[in-house]
């Protein structure tokens, strides 16, 4: 059992170490405001965007670890001792063990699709590689628990593990408030009853509305020269939405297409030789389950209403995985290239 964690959760950690730690040291922390947020909040400062206030279990551990950390830069590096820096180095270091477990929990799912090794490992590098998951690992940002809380969402499904399932739904939204958005998802797929998921949903809501609650109780947001004013979370939501027409359209042009293709690089081709395949599409067909489509209505709910498109669009790569893992099996399987050149050339 410690083997079958630890093998895939120290690969994924070797894949993202590297990038992430040229994301942290490299990354000019004034270029985002969210990055901006976080740092303030570990420092106990919550008069910061509504949109990030009230993701607080990250800032408050990186807090913690940063402590330490402190005590280290003080005697090897005195001038950064006071600075941002022990608290960056705490983020990287958290952020890159959580999207190493996100990794582990990725790949338990792709061994439920396929038992081609090389597939599922090649599926996996795929994910692991996105440069969002350098942006997620290396800085500081709270994406790393929102992907694991989608990741087990997915893996609860399928498995149809009740405790996970309960657990990833009820507390999905202290990950980040947007996990409602996956109600659809929740609704139709899982298990229990319909009516008990719907229950769920519901509890995952007020937990959501509970915690903004006790925040703006316990640190009500005061007025700075950020220009910051209080938001229900409602209000939030419906900002974000007035977007949804803006962002289309910047989807749409040669930047917006870039950007997408930025979430797997040059594996973006892999599912698109997959998309025109004949196999591969009754493949996907037969093998991936019909609520990945709602899985991924849900992906394009949270694109929609993001100032950030293409880090949204990552949060659907379980699913790319899925999906790339399938390709690999007929690419990968006996006289498969020869019969792929033959095939295209037939179409």
């Amino acid at each position: 059992m410690k083997t079958q964690f630890l093998l895939p959760f120290l690969f994924s950690l070797a894949v993202i170490l590297g990038p992430a730690y040229n994301m942290y040291v490299h990354y000019d922390f004034s270029h985002s405001s969210d990055t901006e947020s976080y740092l303030a909040m570990s420092n106990g400062d919550y008069n910061v965007n509504p949109v990030h206030r009230y993701r607080f279990i990250l800032p408050l551990v990186a807090k913690v670890v940063a402590m330490p950390l402190q005590a280290v830069y003080t005697k090897l590096w005195p001038h950064r001792a006071e600075s941002f820096w022990p608290l960056q180095l705490a983020y990287f270091i958290i952020n890159s063990f959580l999207v190493a477990f996100y990794g582990w929990i990725v790949y338990r799912l792709l061994r439920l699709y396929s038992h081609e090794l090389v597939a599922i490992l090649i599926g996996l590098i795929v994910v692991l590689t996105s440069r969002w998951v350098a942006y997620i690992a290396g800085l500081p940002l709270t994406d790393s628990l929102y992907l694991i809380a989608i990741a087990a969402l997915l893996y609860s499904i399928k498995t149809e593990n009740k405790i996970l399932f309960v657990i990833t739904v009820v507390l999905g939204g202290l990950m980040k408030e947007s996990f409602p958005l996956f109600a659809p998802l929740i609704l139709l797929a899982g298990p229990f009853t319909w009516y008990v998921r719907a229950g769920l949903i519901a509890a995952s809501l007020v937990v959501v509305f509970g915690e903004h609650s006790i925040i703006d109780s316990l640190l009500p947001l005061q007025e700075t020269t950020a220009g910051f004013k209080s938001e229900s979370l409602v209000d939030i939501f419906m900002r974000t939405f007035a977007k949804t027409f803006e962002t289309a359209l910047d989807l749409l042009t040669v930047r917006g297409i870039g950007e997408v293709f930025t979430v797997l690089g040059i594996f973006t081709f892999i599912l698109i030789y997959g998309a025109f395949n004949k196999t591969c599409r009754s493949i996907w067909k037969t093998y991936v389950e019909k609520y990945y489509w709602i899985f991924f209505g849900c992906i394009l709910i949270h694109v929609l209403i993001s100032g950030d498109a293409a880090r949204m669009f990552y949060f659907g790569a379980p699913l790319y995985g899925i999906l790339i893992v399938k390709v690999m099996e007929v690419l990968l399987s006996k006289n498969s290239f020869i019969e792929s050149i033959a095939s295209i050339r037939k179409q």
